[in-house]
């Protein structure tokens, strides 16, 4: 009977709601949660730790909600594969539903707990369609969940995605989000369909290193309905100074667009574009968004990053480096310490005879390599390595989460690490240095809440001292080396969030860290340069040139704030993985079950190369153990070299 009810209520005509240009149809009210059931059928169908109940007690609407009940238990249970699993709640839909004429679902959450909500992961929903397989699943994290008040939660059906057979709504968590012991209940109720009354744009950005440096690519998702004979995107460039750089229209013929249009004259540097939704002449919505070109015909630096080579940085014989005299690399990152070092460290007079030999062998460029996990604390409930790597694990267990304040004097031994690499670089006459800002000790250290509630500190002090972390580094290249270029694995400016009491938004650590040195160098008129190395986004593995053309467009979006704010400190650099045989790769870089990869050779990978080269002035290749790729070996050089000097050559053109 509930089934019925459910396809009755979508053949309903949706109730019309001008105030904010949507119209609605119902989907469940909750009055019934007899269709709702609790646990994941991947994993574990009994989730003795949650439950799924009817709720009197918090309503929105109605006679009751829907609780979702969780308990984080960590304690291993017998006959238990995931000790830290996935709660979840799910609906069936029998038969499927077609949801193609709408936009999004809207619905009414309520969070109760007493335990500290994790930053960035609460809650997710998932709207599951029937033969659709996606990678990790279709779920979208909630964001902005605050505990004690009812809020509403609207989630975009994407476009893209054959949303004529939805088979199943799904909400879980992570209990590895949490801390053990944690409890949390979440109410829902009042879920809708709902749809635009006019057409929207869901998003839009634009770049110019995604085709060649010349042309520019923009991407357009709309949220309702386009009319190709109403309907057009204009496109209108300025220079930062505001001068005409021209402008172009095309039509829209769906609700997801992609454009290319080369300009006149586009010189390199800073652009700013206006990207408008026009009905005939009327602006419907727009965006703005910096955006920066590159010189054509400049061939892209790419160097290797490897920890492969802590081996030869070890050896008593440092010849073996001598491999990449004849490579495609213009560059090497050279890892003077480990990422778990704990013993006291060297002085420079130590370092200098090694310095010396590098710089007979290597004909191509050596960058110091500085691990930031130095200072990161590993707590007896870590989620981290520090336990089994770290020669001295004491060490790391007793730095309260983040040595922001030097009370164990990691934070010193870092700093001396960094000012002896940075003199080191100078001393070899390379470009830079590279730092990793990874949290290989304890991942989430990554969030600033987490941070703050560990240690007992507010959100804004947390914010304070991690970006006097990053001055102090930008103050050290000030004193030591003030060219040098800073080479990040990756920064996390491009993930924004917000916590209650910080005005504006709230960045992983990495990302205040490099706020922290970005401002140091532009207030003190510093010439050096930091680079977004990109391991995060766009990422070390993308399945074809187009998703990591998407992947490119996207991250000039979400770095534009950056871009424009630090255009002289600030650029952007790009990374792959690349495997030679895709049958003996291992761990993550191995195919998942039954996916079908395009890229099985090293010879499938030339576009790949080409496309990130164009975008990038910068490149780093990640040569991986888990797809062995032993680039200190002559013969696996000798493989790569040819295919990665032409794509170099090929985007320069």
């Amino acid at each position: 009977m509930r089934v019925a009810a459910f396809v009755l209520v979508l053949m309903l005509a949706a109730i019309a709601c001008a105030a904010d240009d949507y119209e609605y149809a119902p989907l469940d009210d909750f009055e019934d949660a007899t269709p709702w059931v609790k646990g994941d059928p991947n994993t574990d169908l009994e989730q003795r730790d949650s439950a799924v109940m009817p709720s009197t007690e918090i309503v929105h609407e109605g006679a009751q909600s829907l609780a979702f009940v969780v308990h984080v238990n960590w304690t291993p249970r017998e006959g238990e594969q995931y000790p830290k699993g996935w709660p979840m709640m799910a609906r069936e839909l029998d038969p499927v539903q077609d949801w193609s004429d709408w936009d999004r679902a809207f619905f009414w959450l309520y969070t109760e707990t007493d335990d500290p909500l994790p930053q960035d992961r609460v809650l997710r929903v998932g709207f599951f369609i029937e033969g659709e397989e996606v990678r990790g699943g279709p779920w979208y994290t909630i964001p902005g969940i605050e505990p004690g008040k009812w809020q509403r939660i609207s989630v975009p059906l994407e476009p893209g995605r054959d949303w004529t057979r939805v088979n199943r709504i799904s909400f879980y968590v992570a209990e590895g989000w949490y801390q053990d012991g944690d409890r949390v209940t979440f109410y829902v109720d009042d879920l809708q369909l709902a749809r635009r009354t006019s057409p929207v744009l869901l998003s839009a950005a634009v770049a110019s290193r995604t085709i060649d440096r010349r042309t520019l690519a923009i991407d357009v998702q709309l949220e309702g309905r386009a009319d190709p004979a109403r309907h057009s995107v204009g496109i209108t460039l300025t220079s930062p100074g505001g001068a005409a750089e021209g402008s172009f229209r095309w039509r829209l013929e769906d609700a997801a667009a992609h454009f290319e249009w080369r300009p006149e004259d586009l010189a390199p540097g800073g652009h700013h574009a206006r990207i408008q939704l026009l009905d005939g002449e009327t602006v419907l919505d727009s965006r703005e968004q910096y955006f920066r070109s590159l010189q054509p015909g400049r061939r892209s630096y790419l160097s290797l990053i490897s920890f492969y080579s802590s081996g030869q940085w070890n050896a008593d014989d440092l010849s073996g480096l001598t491999v990449l005299n004849d490579s495609a690399y213009a560059g090497v990152a050279l890892p003077f310490w480990g990422g778990y070092e704990t013993a006291p460290v060297e002085s420079w007079d130590d370092l200098l005879p090694k310095l010396e030999q590098v710089r007979d062998l290597l004909e191509i460029d050596p960058w110091p390599w500085v691990f930031s996990n130095r200072f990161i604390g590993s707590p007896e409930d870590a989620s981290g390595h520090a336990s089994r790597n770290a020669p001295d694990p004491a060490y790391f267990e007793r730095i309260p989460i983040l040595d922001l304040d030097n009370e164990t004097g990691a934070r010193a031994d870092m700093m001396t690490m960094w000012r002896l690499a940075v003199r080191a670089a100078k001393y070899w006459g390379a470009p830079g240095i590279v730092i990793d800002l990874e949290a290989y000790n304890n991942y989430p250290s990554y969030h600033v809440k987490y941070v703050a509630e560990r240690r007992g500190e507010s959100y804004a002090e947390v914010i304070r001292k991690v970006e006097a972390v990053g001055e102090e580094l930008a103050r050290i290249i000030e004193e030591e080396y003030p060219q040098c270029i800073v080479w990040t694995l990756f920064t996390r400016l491009e993930v924004a969030d917000t916590l209650p009491g910080v005005e504006g938004v709230v960045h992983p650590v990495p990302g205040h860290i490099s706020l922290g040195f970005l401002r140091y160098a532009q207030e003190h008129r510093l010439p050096c340069r930091m680079l977004c190395g990109g391991e995060t986004t766009p990422g070390y593995y993308n399945p074809n040139p187009e998703a990591l053309r998407r992947k490119i467009i996207d991250r000039d979006r979400a770095m534009a704030p950056y871009l424009e704010r630090f255009p002289e400190h600030l650029f952007l650099a790009g990374t792959i993985s690349p495997y030679h045989d895709l049958s003996i790769n291992t761990g993550f870089m191995a195919a998942a079950e039954g996916e079908e990869r395009s890229l099985r050779t090293l010879e499938d990978f030339a576009p790949m190369f080409e496309t990130l080269f164009t975008a990038y002035d910068w490149n780093w290749i990640y040569a991986s153990s888990a797809a062995r790729t032993m680039p200190y070996d002559p013969a696996h050089n000798a493989l790569y070299t040819p295919v990665l000097d032409a794509a170099l050559t090929a985007a320069a053109e």
